[in-house]
């Protein structure tokens, strides 16, 4: 892979200020050695949170769910947000949601969740980005301490504990629905 320090950038970009196509031809190279590194990155939490704007926990939960999460980078944790507004707006958007929702999870690699809480909302499952295996769940009962602490958790869970082994003591994940 290749990487590159402050120096060669800044020898790339005073070629590229000798002309503008040189400045193009910089921007792409640029992006071609950065974009690579950039996505193979992951971070070890997922958090797939299942939320709908006709949904009264979500509007309990969501600004506690968000202040946990400002403390956190997109390197420690990536936020999968399924929106189930569409659920209850007749036949064909449901379809499109349900659709939509099932496809988003397998890319996750979370499709069972949508067999466990489908149609559920104010809830977010955190999982191992690796594997999909579910760390902890949170809802409007947490604090936002507590979700911090929770996602803190799954970060050292995702990251140190063998795949299989990493749920926290005492299952705080509601019963599958299904």
């Amino acid at each position: 892979m290749t990487s590159l320090n402050y120096r060669s950038i800044l020898s790339l970009k005073r070629l590229a200020d000798r002309s503008k196509s040189r400045a193009l031809l910089f921007a792409v190279l640029i992006l071609g050695l950065l974009a690579p590194q950039a996505s193979l990155a992951e971070a070890p939490v997922k958090i797939v949170n299942f939320t709908a704007d006709w949904c009264a926990s979500c509007h309990e939960f969501e600004p506690k769910f968000a202040r946990a999460l400002e403390g956190y980078t997109v390197d420690e944790v990536e936020l999968v947000t399924v929106d189930l507004t569409h659920l209850r707006s007749g036949d064909d958007s449901r379809q499109a949601t349900i659709r939509a929702s099932k496809a988003l999870l397998r890319v996750h690699n979370a499709a069972y969740l949508w067999d466990w809480y489908g149609g559920y909302t104010g809830l977010a499952v955190m999982i191992a980005s690796d594997t999909g295996e579910p760390i902890s769940c949170v809802d409007k009962t947490y604090s936002a301490r507590q979700i911090s602490d929770r996602i803190k958790l799954a970060g050292i869970l995702a990251e140190k504990a063998a795949p299989g082994r990493r749920r926290p003591d005492g299952a705080d994940c509601p019963a599958p629905l299904r």
